[in-house]
């Protein structure tokens, strides 16, 4: 019998447990996060991170107000700095001077905003939504395409696999942050502990 999504989340939330992401200890830091992780894997943005940590306090007008040529030594070990640099003011600049009225707007109008900001991507756009407006949205990285596929034996783009999955679900905020969440965590063990390819198939 096909399964739902509903089930595929309770089935990775018994397992893993709650996650409580996104792991930071402040806005600033969350944000350095999504920006910083971008094209590379989490242990380098985290070397970064604590190179920001350690300039900045991530304070956020020290973060804005650091010349770029400092800014991208801190943020080396995570690739791309001379772009990640630009990226993290604007996204900083974006949270400082317009959060209130973005999160005013319909979540739909509201990515679209997201989305016009130089740096981010239909990813980050998503994260953004999750964690920082607590919006309902479902984060097609590749830790999910790669679990959907594994479940359902089609192939998806990250549109496609996003609009499937909002369309067939009714999750809360605090609900899509942890399927995001249990979704990565268990993308990164080493093998199928739930024997989902045999156990949950998936129909969308």
């Amino acid at each position: 019998m096909s399964k739902t999504i509903r089930q595929l989340y309770n089935a990775l939330a018994n397992y893993l447990g709650p996650q409580n992401w996104w792991p930071a200890d402040s806005v600033a830091e969350m944000l350095a996060g999504m920006i910083l992780v971008q094209n590379t894997n989490w242990s380098s943005a985290a070397r970064s991170l604590e190179n920001l940590a350690q300039a900045t306090g991530f304070d956020i007008d020290t973060l804005r107000e650091l010349p770029n040529d400092q800014l991208e030594i801190l943020i080396k070990p995570s690739g791309f700095y001379h772009a990640k640099a630009k990226y993290l003011k604007n996204i900083l600049t974006m949270y400082q001077e317009h959060f209130t009225e973005l999160n005013q707007l319909a979540t739909p109008v509201l990515r679209q905003k997201i989305l016009a900001i130089n740096g981010i991507g239909a990813e980050t756009a998503d994260v953004l939504l999750l964690y920082l407006f607590d919006r309902s949205a479902f984060v097609a990285d590749a830790y999910a395409r790669k679990l959907f596929k594994k479940i359902t034996g089609q192939t998806f783009t990250y549109t496609s696999l996003k609009n499937k999955v909002e369309q067939q679900t009714d999750f809360s905020a605090h609900e899509a942050q942890e399927f995001h969440a249990l979704i990565d965590e268990y993308g990164k063990l080493k093998n199928d502990p739930l024997h989902l390819e045999k156990e949950f198939k998936l129909d969308l």
